[in-house]
């Protein structure tokens, strides 16, 4: 599974209600490249990473779901979080496919959904050792707003 050729959609904005679509290796190519931290997260791009929309971008919009499940690492939620050793981290798990900093400073990934989601987002808590933004993960609509980071983890095996 060459998880960077998925098709997902992606908006302009927060308020940008016409979903377009987008391979995961283009948006992460551009990650790696668009240093945007100076622009309020709000008004950056923003990836659906659940699927691909049609439409619209609710759930009821969810044409042809990716495969995928994103996670969300608050800074709020886990003081002290360290990035670099949540990449680290990723590599342990053959399903994190991707493992990066996120627009708020903390941290989100994708993985390769599993049947049992409740299980996966508790393994992924205790990989990382981390309390998960699970309604995040959860929400087939949830937006991934754009944020820089010039070494994300990938995993290139899957």
């Amino acid at each position: 599974m060459n998880w960077t050729q998925i098709t997902v959609s992606m908006v302009q904005t927060v308020t940008d209600q016409q979903p377009h679509p987008v391979k995961l290796g283009d948006w992460l190519r551009a990650m790696k490249v668009s240093n945007i931290d100076h622009i309020h997260k709000k008004n950056r791009p923003a990836l659906l990473p659940h699927g691909e929309f049609r439409g619209g971008r609710t759930a009821a919009h969810l044409w042809k779901p990716s495969g995928i499940i994103q996670y969300d690492i608050d800074l709020s939620a886990n003081p002290g979080l360290i990035v670099d050793e949540c990449k680290r981290r990723a590599a342990d798990d053959p399903t994190i496919l991707l493992c990066a900093r996120s627009a708020g400073g903390g941290v989100w990934g994708l993985a390769i959904r599993q049947p049992d989601q409740d299980q996966q987002l508790n393994s992924i808590e205790t990989l990382f050792d981390v309390k998960l933004d699970t309604a995040n993960s959860r929400n087939m609509a949830a937006l991934r707003f754009a944020a820089y980071d010039s070494e994300p983890y990938t995993n290139h095996t899957t």
